[in-house]
């Protein structure tokens, strides 16, 4: 059995967690879950894709609990931007509720209060921190990315709340 974290934007990520705390998997939703559209870096989501990682470590039925991150408008963040994280978010409720998942969804500064306690740093950081020390078996840094995936700690973080409920 193992939990779900799930960092629903555009850059996030799935990361999938034993009951130890022990990294079974990850993904990353850019690498992964979307394709490129039209010219420059635009990019959408693919259900398809997105459904068929929920299974990247075994049967659906080995899952015990996903751990979506709510998102939310954000001030100076563009209307278009905004869109799209919506759209993700409402693909991942659609699939997670299609699927039959047991789902908790929680704000980002739930989350944060419960696993970035006592963590020293500010902002993506401190999920960085918390990720790489709890979770020291991820890999933060895949392919040959130098800065650690910010959207891979704020996943691993969602499951390790998961976890502690």
């Amino acid at each position: 059995m193992y939990i779900l974290g799930i960092d629903p934007g555009m850059d996030g990520a799935i990361v999938a967690l034993d009951h130890n705390g022990q990294c079974i998997g990850s993904v990353l939703t850019k690498k992964s879950l979307t394709v490129s559209v039209g010219k420059g870096s635009r990019r959408e989501y693919v259900p398809s894709f997105m459904a068929d990682a929920l299974s990247s470590w075994g049967p659906l039925s080995t899952i015990k609990l996903v751990v979506l991150e709510k998102q939310q408008a954000m001030p100076k963040q563009g209307v278009a931007s905004m869109f799209r994280t919506g759209v993700g978010y409402g693909l991942w409720l659609g699939i997670l509720a299609a699927k039959g998942l047991p789902t908790t969804i929680v704000r980002p500064v739930e989350w944060s209060k419960t696993v970035l306690k006592g963590v020293s740093g500010t902002g993506k950081d401190r999920a960085i921190v918390a990720a790489s020390t709890r979770v020291p078996d991820l890999d933060l840094t895949p392919g040959k990315k130098r800065v650690p995936h910010s959207g891979l700690a704020d996943a691993a973080c969602l499951a390790l709340y998961g976890i502690n409920q």
